[in-house]
């Protein structure tokens, strides 16, 4: 006997609580770094942490204004908030979005505006759906709430 579409029910899943197998951390031969020039805290992809149960390639981390991320650490990206665009070329990128950039690249993110950024030349913009990080629908309030 088949099921009708209208009646599949949805499996409630928390990510975190599935089983990942352990891993070991290898050191990268290149490495990106990225500076905040924003004047505000920066949320920005590296290297998975040990301690994170999620299913993303990465992990989020804080880089506060004015600061560099440590030598030698990957730096992938950064995250773009909700309420943030950045200036391109070819006009505004409205987030939430992740912005990427390939290793040894040594890139800055700075204000280019009230709500808006620019940054070095990047490798990508990717919304949610598009890349395996975490990419909330937040705010940089909601990411001040956070911090």
């Amino acid at each position: 006997m088949k099921c009708q579409a209208e009646g599949m029910v949805v499996f409630d899943l928390d990510y975190g609580d599935l089983i990942r197998p352990s891993f070991q951390l290898l050191p990268s031969r290149g490495w990106g770094q990225c500076i905040n020039l924003t004047g505000e805290y920066l949320i920005v992809f590296g290297p998975k942490h040990k301690s994170e149960r999620s299913i993303f390639d990465t992990s989020p981390y804080v880089l506060p204004p004015g600061m560099t991320t440590p030598d030698g650490w990957d730096c992938d990206g950064f995250f773009l908030p909700a309420d943030r665009t950045l200036q391109k070329r070819r006009g505004p990128c409205l987030g939430p979005r992740a912005v990427k950039f390939w290793n040894y690249r040594r890139f800055r993110v700075f204000k280019s505006g009230q709500d808006s950024y620019r940054s070095s030349w990047d490798n990508g913009i990717f919304e949610p759906s598009q890349i395996n990080w975490a990419i909330p629908n937040f705010t940089y309030h909601d990411i001040l709430g956070r911090i």
